[in-house]
Formats: structure tokens, C-alpha cells, sequence
């Protein structure tokens, strides 16, 4: 057939079968052991996202059937289904879900393998697949637990399948359509919409691909097209239900609205803005310092490409281009292409996952140029060139290992991306015989964030935890003893660190270069800090007797204004008091949506009632509460350095931060408003 190419390169038809499956056992092997070396320790914990995709997967095995994840700007479920049925096999832990992505990088050399071999020739696919295996790019996204590395095993497949049309038919056979292949073909078209955003576009290149074939090969095009166009509408079929659920809930996915700036631009008439990001998403393919600047997926600034890679790869680029005429050639391209239009529209940053359906055939192309290079070249030259390549596959391996273990995985500023102290206090913790109830100061209590990490790193399973970054409130369980810890990062602020009941137990060291050195571990009776904090905070309000009942979920306490008189100009400081009764009202009804959370308010008022200074802000999220739990939260606001002097009217609250709905105060059941008004804030003469 016009177009294709024999699966035996001419300089290399001495290399028999088994010396060729031997050589992709090898390749595979090296690079199941760099994908698989030291993979409890780099990367050195777990970001965000990677512990959203850990406990959604917890939350699939009991039961979830999720057709789209609201966590973390919202995202396909697919890789979480995929976790999950690994959990079911080796526990429902952060070792399993380390691992999860390791399997598919590996799969993704075999398909890419596959179908190069198919449709170009054994020399070339072996060499496409060892410049993969040797990359950055590809033993980076190997080892992180996202969505993303989902994508590029399901398209190459689906690629894969799509070449099993186009290839000639054996001899004497009659030109029918292969239509058990459309079933498959649609399963893996379907699963990659349900896998990361890119794949929104990716279906297109056999919708491509196939109008290629209408205009300049009309008779594979009328073999083929029939099942291939069912094989992809039925993909597209088996989507429909995410899309209606997106169009059912328009704000569950966000991530979007943040990703097309460009394109706003564009339609606005201003194609600056794209033309920019297409120039940053291209140098990040070849130029130093240029490449992804997100340092939790690349040493920031490294291209995808070394320079002779790169050249190699412009070469076959070229080659393909010259022989767009020939169908495999012109699959390549549009693969390519298609795959790296959203680092295209998008720029540099974090290219490396958004370009990443990309990645099987990118490394075809520098393949293609060592192939033909061997193919113009006499034997002896064509050896040379075949050791060549082969050094230059291994020097790049080798600088891709360096880089990624002993660069980037020791690197202070990964090791913060990465939750890395989460991880050690997880370990601590994991150590200790004692259980009970443990609360954890960190910058980020809010699920999903550091919350889901440390889930991912502890082991046991016998720990009652509460969160707050104690720096702004504390958050005192209703429990006889329990222990808190707290990292540099996130210490306790004077206030609390001076509260009777609080004991440091011991300072845990970690790396002396680490964001985060060491984290303090105190022994704490909770009941004597709620003492002090009564015997201080033991303000009362105007109108109302102690404790205020606000929506039979919450009790105001108390407060202490720890600056009863402040300059025009000056800061407030003020403590509020609040313990909880029904933690269930007050609740996220989806642990991972921030939206509704209870939001804690403190209003400065003039004397026509206007706001002139206010916070609004809970450092205890309201998550992870427990009946009897107290929430000691501080207050800081300036006033404005024109404020006249003379008393400022204090109100403070709580309201759900989706709705702005306050809680009602409550005097025997009656509500009574829905502010608790505090006595005046005397301002004085700057």
C-alpha cells in the first residue's frame, strides 16, 4: 500500500526476532527500574492534587461512583477509578497510589513500540521508545500520581488500534471493514475524555486524519472510514454523559475559565497574547531556561529536549513534513500537533502535563531522523551512526536520572511542594504507640489540601485529628490529653504558645536546608488551655448573656480585645471564643468544597454604621470538628489612617462563604439577629 513502510529497517534486517524482542525487553527493564527506584523517597511526599486523586480513590472502594470530581478546580475521575482498583489489590495507601502511574508510563513505551513498529519500521520503534525512556519528561510523569499520565496509554492505544484499519490487508483477503475493532477503538476514545482536559481536542486527529485520507487516499479512506467514523462517534457517545453533567453544574469546573485567557484575547481581536504563549510553549521544547517553570513537575527552565535531541527531533519533524503524502507521517504529525496545542495556547507553564498526549510521538521524530540518517550512510558509517544514537541515549539517560533524583528530588523547594513535613510528622506519628487525638497546625487546613496529603502519608488508623493554622486560632479538642504539632512553617502564635496546658515534648529536626527545618510535637491538656483561654477571653457582649447560641450549631464564649484603644492608622487585635454543639450543620457537604465553609467575621463600625475595618476569616475549618471542640480564633485588621476619633461600634458573626447567609442568634429558640455586638473600640488622635 502507498504509504507504508517495511517493519524492518534495511540497515538493520540482520537483527533477527528474538534479538529485537530481546532489545525491547532490555529497554523496558532499564526503564521499569528508574521508574521504580527509590520511589518512597522521590518524589519526597505527595502535592495536592496527587493525595485529592488518593482520597477520592479511598472514597470509590466505599462506595462513590463519581462521573466528575469536584476537587481541586474540579477534574475527570477515570485515573481515581484506575487508583482505586490498585487499592483494592495492595491497600488503600500512599505506597499504592505512588505506584499508580508507574504501570503506565511503562505501558505507554510498549504502545508507542506497537504502533511505530507498525507503521514505520522495528529500528525506528526501538529507538522512539529508547529516547522516551531515556527523557526527563517521561520518568517525570512515570512517578506522579496525576490524572495526566493516564492520557497518553489510552490515545496511543487508541492510535494503535486506528493503524490496525490502515494497514494492508493479507494477501487474497477481501478489502472488508474491521469492525470488531470499533468497539475497542470507541471504549479508548470515550475513557481518554474521562481522563484529563487535553483530550477534549484529541479526538480530533482521527477526525483528521481521516478527512487526510478522503482527499489523498480515497481508496484506504473508503476501506476504513465507515468504522473508523462509528469507532469515533461512539467515543464521543459514551462521553455525553460528563458533558451533561457539566452543563447540569457549570461551575464545577474551573480550571478551564482559568486556562483561556488567550483565547478570550483572540476573540476580543488581540492575538498578542496567543502569539506569546505559542512562542513559550515552542522554546520550551529546546531552550534552556525556557522550558516548564513549575518546579513540582520539571527542574524549572528545563526543555523537553536536550540540544542534539533536539536537533534530531527538528530533523525528523522536517522528514515528516517532506513526506506528509505518506499516512503514518501524516498521523505523526497531527498526533504532535494536536497534542501540543494546549502548551501552545496555554505557554510554558506546567507544559509538561498539558502537552502530555504528545509525548509517545515525540520521540518518534528524533527516531526518524537516526533511521534515515543510517539508511543514506554505508554500513560502516550506519554503525557508527547506531552507536552514536545508542551514546547519546545513554548520556541522556543518565542526565535525566541525575537531574531527577539527586537536582530536582533533593531540592528544598520540591520538598516543600511536596508536603515533604507532612510526611515526617506522618512518620512521627506512625512511630509513636500512643493514639488518640492529635491537632495539626499547618499553612493549608483546609481540605483537600494539606488534610488529604497527610492521609496519604500516615499509616495508622487509630488517630482522631483536627486542623488549624495556629498562627491565627487554635483549635482545643473536648479531650482530657491530646498532642499538637506544629512545624516552623506553621508555629504557634505567642498567645496560644503562652497558654497553661501546652508543654513542648520535643523538636523534631528534619534537613538544616528544608522550608520547614523541624516541627515542635507538645504534650497538651486540652481542658487547662480552655481554662486560660475562658479566664482571658472572658469579655461579654452588650445586649446578650453568655454563651450566645448561633443557629444551635456554634456558642459564642467570649472575646478579649487586646487593644481596647488603637491609633487612626493603627492595627486591631481582637480573640473570639466559639465551641461547637452540631458540627453536622456546619459541615461542608463535600469535605473537599471550600465554598461553603464557615467563615468567622469581625466588623469595625463608624458612627452611620458604615464598615471601616474588618477580617473575615476561620483558621479551624469547620471540616473536621467534634462536638465540644473550642475555636480560639485572632483577628487583625488596620483602620484607616483618616478615621476620626472616638468609638468604633465591634460586631462579630459566622456565615457560610457560598451563600453569605449568617448564622441566626438564638434566645430560647426565637432568633434575635444575626450579629453579636461587642462593646466599642475607643480610636485615638494618630
Amino acid at each position: 500500500m502507498a504509504g507504508t513502510s517495511p517493519r524492518v529497517s534495511p540497515v538493520t534486517d540482520r537483527l533477527s526476532p528474538v534479538a529485537r524482542r530481546l532489545s525491547l525487553i532490555v529497554l523496558v527493564l532499564l526503564a521499569a527500574f528508574l521508574r521504580l527506584c527509590w520511589l518512597d523517597k522521590v518524589p519526597p511526599g505527595f502535592t495536592h492534587d496527587e493525595a485529592g486523586h488518593g482520597h477520592d480513590a479511598i472514597a470509590i472502594l466505599h462506595g462513590a461512583r463519581p462521573i466528575y470530581e469536584t476537587v481541586g478546580y474540579g477534574r475527570e475521575p477515570l485515573y481515581d477509578y484506575w487508583v482505586a482498583g490498585l487499592m483494592a489489590l495492595g491497600g488503600a495507601g500512599g505506597d499504592v497510589l505512588r505506584f499508580a502511574s508507574v504501570p503506565l508510563g511503562l505501558a505507554t513505551l510498549l504502545l508507542t513500540f506497537a504502533w511505530a513498529r507498525r507503521a514505520f519500521d522495528d529500528t525506528t520503534a526501538l529507538l522512539a521508545v529508547a529516547f522516551q525512556a531515556a527523557s526527563f519528561w517521561s520518568l517525570a510523569t512515570s512517578r506522579q500520581a496525576l490524572r495526566s499520565s493516564l492520557l497518553p496509554v489510552l490515545f496511543a492505544a487508541a492510535v494503535y488500534l486506528c493503524w490496525r484499519w490502515v494497514e494492508p490487508l493479507p494477501a487474497g483477503a477481501q478489502a472488508r471493514p474491521r469492525w470488531g475493532l470499533a468497539a475497542p477503538f470507541a471504549l479508548l476514545v470515550g475513557a481518554t475524555l474521562y481522563t484529563y482536559v487535553p483530550a477534549r481536542i484529541l479526538w480530533a486527529v482521527f477526525a483528521l486524519f481521516l478527512a487526510y485520507l478522503v482527499l489523498f487516499h480515497r481508496q484506504l479512506a473508503r476501506r476504513i472510514g465507515l468504522p473508523l467514523l462509528v469507532g469515533l462517534l461512539g467515543g464521543l457517545l459514551l462521553a455525553a454523559p460528563l458533558f451533561a453533567y457539566l452543563r447540569a453544574h457549570p461551575g464545577a469546573e474551573q480550571r478551564l475559565a482559568m486556562l483561556d485567557e488567550p483565547l478570550r484575547a483572540l476573540w476580543a481581536g488581540d492575538a498578542s497574547v496567543i502569539l506569546q504563549r505559542t512562542w513559550s510553549g515552542l522554546a520550551a521544547f529546546f531552550i534552556p531556561g525556557r522550558g516548564d517553570d513549575f518546579l513540582a513537575y520539571n527542574i524549572p527552565g528545563r526543555p523537553f529536549f536536550d540540544p542534539l535531541t533536539g536537533a534530531l527531533f527538528l530533523a525528523g519533524l522536517g522528514l515528516c513534513i517532506a513526506r506528509w503524502r505518506r499516512p503514518a507521517c501524516a498521523m505523526a504529525l497531527l498526533w504532535f500537533l494536536i497534542g501540543v496545542a494546549p502548551t501552545l495556547v496555554t505557554g510554558a507553564a506546567a507544559s509538561t502535563t498539558r502537552s502530555i498526549a504528545a509525548l509517545p510521538v515525540a520521540f518518534l521524530f528524533p527516531a526518524l531522523a537516526v533511521v534515515e540518517g543510517m539508511r543514506r550512510a554505508g554500513r560502516r558509517l550506519a554503525r557508527a551512526i547506531v552507536l552514536a544514537a545508542v551514546a547519546l541515549i545513554l548520556v541522556s539517560g543518565g542526565l535525566a536520572a541525575r537531574d531527577y533524583f539527586l537536582v530536582w528530588g533533593q531540592s528544598p523547594d520540591v520538598r516543600a511542594a511536596y508536603q515533604h513535613t507532612l510526611v515526617e510528622m506522618a512518620g512521627y506519628l506512625d512511630g509513636r504507640a500512643a493514639g488518640g487525638t492529635v491537632v495539626l497546625s499547618t499553612i493549608y487546613p483546609q481540605a483537600p489540601h494539606d488534610p488529604y496529603v497527610f492521609e496519604m502519608s500516615l499509616r495508622r488508623r487509630d488517630l482522631a485529628t483536627r486542623w488549624c493554622d495556629a498562627r491565627r486560632a487554635l483549635l482545643v479538642p473536648a479531650v482530657p490529653q491530646a498532642r499538637l504539632l506544629a512545624p516552623s512553617s506553621a508555629p504557634l502564635d505567642p498567645y496560644f504558645a503562652s497558654l497553661e496546658g501546652l508543654q513542648q515534648q520535643e523538636q523534631v529536626n528534619m534537613r538544616p536546608g528544608d522550608l520547614d527545618p523541624f516541627f515542635l510535637v507538645y504534650a497538651w491538656e486540652p481542658p487547662r488551655t480552655l481554662a486560660a483561654l475562658q479566664e482571658r477571653a472572658a469579655g461579654a457582649p452588650l445586649e446578650l448573656a453568655l454563651p450566645v447560641d448561633l443557629g444551635g450549631a456554634l456558642r459564642f464564649l467570649g472575646y478579649e480585645l487586646r487593644t481596647p484603644e488603637v491609633a487612626a492608622g493603627g492595627q486591631v487585635e481582637l480573640l473570639t471564643l466559639w465551641q461547637v454543639t452540631d458540627p453536622a450543620r456546619l459541615r461542608p457537604p463535600e469535605q473537599a468544597d471550600a465554598l461553603p465553609e464557615l467563615v468567622l467575621f469581625t466588623h469595625a463600625l463608624d458612627a452611620a454604621g458604615a464598615v471601616v475595618g474588618q477580617e473575615d476569616r476561620l483558621d479551624a475549618p469547620a471540616w473536621c470538628w467534634s462536638p465540644g471542640d473550642v475555636v480560639a480564633q485572632i483577628h487583625r485588621f488596620a483602620l484607616p489612617a483618616d478615621l476620626s476619633p472616638g468609638p468604633l461600634a465591634l460586631e462579630v458573626g459566622a456565615y457560610h462563604r457560598a451563600t453569605l447567609r449568617r448564622l441566626p442568634l438564638l434566645v430560647d429558640g426565637a432568633v434575635v439577629g444575626d450579629v453579636v455586638r461587642l462593646p466599642p473600640l475607643e480610636v485615638s488622635a494618630p
